[in-house]
């Protein structure tokens, strides 16, 4: 007899059998490590496993993964859509009932949110718009029932459950119990739908080799490495770290061991949040270096792949799922836990309870920095132990993160005495008035044989930059760096510029904020476009970075150019806040002194401007309580909306074929990020790939846009019109 099938071909033409087995493997090993914490039940998780896909031996959706479609089978899709969720709780009755409402939780909404999902298929969605409402949608879910019903119980057999014919009485009670249930949902998020969910995922992923995969899982990790250095060159490092407050904050500059001290201040498994991509490569790279045997995972958009320096291909299946001993990030991989977007109630399980490392907080703006303390709020809520760090911070911000960690009594802070911070005075600052005064800065620079750094606050600057010293200098070596390259040249990139930092002769890095935090660069001399102060002493941080003995008291120059005049033209930063970071920059050579750092940076956010932009109205977890219904999430686009992050991407026309291949590992790697803001115009002009993945019943959430071949090269990145095109770009390939 021919198996049912779970899996496509395209994704793996694994048998309903062989999947349910690998959910139940995956789920047992996961509810055990968590039921300290969250008291799973491993034995009914493994009842969940066995029920959440039965489903999917309905006909319809056995010829879906067969592609054995007919017009007629989409024309009743179209008038009630098919979820093999909905088929699989019509075998509840193989169950005690005191177990439904669980099993409920964990299958009814693996997939989709029961209520308001973003293409209205979750269960109280189809009862509401289906003609015929309850009956219909049962009718559906249950069409051929004596037909394919055994089929099913055959499956639960052979993981010895007790199975007996299921009348269609009996299923149609099951259904309504779970619409009961479902209309009847209480506030709050869901452990059990959130178990399924990660073991679902993750056994998709990893298939045949999930047992051995999810072996490794949550483990602790051994920190003692950190614990161990000590050197007078940090002066963190030398401080203690015990404490039996369980939040931190640590204010210290760069260099001073602040990422060693962060770790020591963690307990166990840990959560590691930087700003930007690049960062999270560095850090990312450092740890595992010092924890060789350590299960270490990055999570950012373009991490699924790496690409090694032979421009091999890595798969880094795991980075995703739950249970690294230390997982990178950018918190927004964690916002999913402030706006309940698909998946949220997985990233509570596996954090709960847990040290998160918050680092550099003060290089967020606006939506984004409100996004981040709203974190912190949800983190605490659930019983995470959070530590900040940050190089600067506006007073009242400090204040603020110290209040939602419950007060000083609960905060350990972490300050240098001034003594100390004088030995870390590095720069002399040059205010540039004008911009055609870069080249003059540029031909001392490389006259003396020096590395310089340009960092630009917009990509089309940045490019700009590189292209008219890249003419001017073409022997001198010069490289780009910024967000809009495809991801596969990104990496390339972030390798390359560790090159340049090792040169000795002069070389010309131009780069966006891209490099601001946490790389591990030193250069000789710095020109920059005019940012927030905070911002400012971060990217200053990337020269004359290398601290010796010997080096203390000697001191390299930045150039910052004046802000512009227009406000739009300040952007993505608010031009009164340039105009005070540069008003209170030392001139002339003056010495930027660590000492009076916090005057100045409370003198350009004064406590008038200390007004935070609310997104009251996108949270789940508001005033210290849920106001979610459990089994409920929300669509993604709310992140894109509020955070503007980059949250679309387009490909070159050339790169279609291979964008186009069903599962292709190398599909995320064409990528070239953007945000929505940036293409808005060129919705029309441009054609989106529709159909990928090639699935009838699939439809991307946001297809990328092609772009014409001739707005990008693998030096200067995506070069985006500055006006609209005046035609049309048609490519009869899309």
């Amino acid at each position: 007899m021919k198996p049912l099938l779970a899996k496509s071909i395209d994704q793996g033409n694994l048998s309903l059998f062989d999947h349910t087995l690998h959910v139940m493997q995956a789920i047992e090993y996961m509810s055990f490590h968590l039921s300290p914490v969250h008291g799973f039940d491993v034995s009914l998780a493994k009842k969940g496993a066995i029920l959440h896909d039965l489903g999917k031996a309905h006909p319809f959706f056995q010829k879906v993964v067969s592609d054995q479609l007919t017009e007629m089978d989409l024309a009743e899709n179209t008038a009630c859509p098919h979820r093999h969720e909905i088929s699989s709780i019509l075998f509840l009755p193989l169950f005690p009932k005191e177990e439904w409402d669980v099993l409920i939780e964990m299958v009814i909404g693996h997939h989709k949110s029961v209520q308001h999902d973003r293409r209205e298929r979750g269960l109280l969605d189809l009862v509401e718009k289906i003609i015929g409402g309850e009956q219909t949608v049962f009718n559906r879910h249950a069409q051929d029932w004596e037909t394919w019903m055994p089929k099913a119980l055959r499956v639960a057999k052979e993981f010895n459950i007790q199975t007996n014919p299921i009348s269609i009485q009996e299923a149609k009670e099951a259904f309504n119990y779970t619409l009961d249930y479902c209309d009847n949902l209480q506030i709050g998020w869901s452990r059990w739908r959130g178990l399924l969910m990660g073991a679902d995922h993750f056994a998709s992923d990893r298939m045949h080799k999930t047992m051995d995969a999810v072996s490794c899982f949550y483990k602790q990790p051994d920190l003692s490495y950190y614990e161990n250095r000590k050197d007078n060159l940090y002066p963190l490092s030398l401080l203690p770290a015990s404490s039996q407050k369980p939040h931190t904050l640590v204010i210290a500059p760069t260099g001073a061991g602040k990422t060693d001290y962060l770790l020591r201040r963690c307990q166990g498994r840990l959560f590691y949040t930087l700003p930007f991509q690049a960062s999270i490569n560095a850090m990312f790279d450092r740890i595992r270096h010092d924890l060789p045997d350590t299960d270490i995972r990055r999570v950012h958009a373009a991490s699924r792949i790496t690409v090694n320096k032979d421009n091999t291909l890595e798969e880094t299946h795991l980075q995703r799922h739950p249970g690294a001993s230390i997982k990178v990030m950018t918190p927004h991989q964690l916002a999913c836990l402030i706006f309940g977007m698909n998946g949220y109630e997985a990233v509570a399980l596996d954090v709960a309870e847990k040290d998160v490392i918050l680092d550099e907080v003060h290089v967020y703006r606006e939506e984004s920095q409100a996004m981040v303390l709203e974190i912190i709020k949800t983190l605490k809520a659930l019983g995470c132990r959070i530590h900040v760090g940050t190089a600067t911070i506006p007073t009242l911000l400090k204040n603020h993160i110290i209040d939602l960690l419950g007060g000083h009594e609960n905060v350990l802070e972490v300050t240098l005495p001034d003594h100390v911070l004088t030995q870390f005075n590095r720069h002399q600052v040059y205010k540039v008035e004008k911009h055609e005064h870069i080249y003059d800065i540029v031909e001392e620079a490389i006259t003396s044989k020096e590395r310089i750094l340009i960092v630009q606050n917009r990509v089309m600057d940045a490019q700009f930059w590189f292209t008219e010293l890249k003419n001017k200098y073409p022997d001198v070596p010069s490289m780009l760096i910024h967000s809009r390259f495809r991801r596969k040249d990104r990496a390339r990139l972030e390798d390359d510029i560790q090159e340049f930092n090792k040169k000795t002769g002069p070389c010309i890095v131009c780069a966006t904020q891209v490099v601001e935090v946490s790389l591990d660069i030193s250069f000789d001399r710095m020109i920059t476009a005019c940012a927030p102060l905070d911002a400012l002493i971060q990217r200053f941080g990337r020269v004359n970075r290398k601290r010796t003995k010997q080096s203390i008291g000697h001191y390299k120059p930045v150039h910052v150019i004046a802000p512009p005049e227009a406000p739009k033209s300040a952007l993505p930063y608010q031009k009164d806040i340039l105009d005070r970071s540069f008003e209170v920059l030392p001139d002339h050579g003056g010495l930027l002194e660590e000492t009076k750092l916090q005057s100045l940076i409370d003198r350009v956010y004064p406590d008038e401007t200390f007004n935070l932009v609310s997104i009251d109205g996108h949270l789940i977890f508001q005033q210290d309580q849920w106001v979610i219904y459990n089994l409920c999430h929300h669509p993604r686009t709310v992140l894109m909306d509020v955070l503007e992050v980059e949250s679309a991407c387009v490909i070159r026309h050339k790169d279609v074929g291979s964008y186009r291949k069903p599962r292709s590992e190398f599909r995320q790697n064409l990528e070239i990020p953007v945000t929505w803001n940036s293409i808005r115009h060129l919705y029309g002009k441009m054609p989106a790939l529709e159909g990928v993945p090639e699935n009838p019943l699939k439809k991307i959430g946001h297809s990328p846009l092609v772009v014409p071949d001739d707005w990008y090269n693998k030096q200067v990145g995506l070069q985006l019109p500055k006006t609209d095109p005046t035609e049309p770009f048609n490519m009869r390939s899309i």
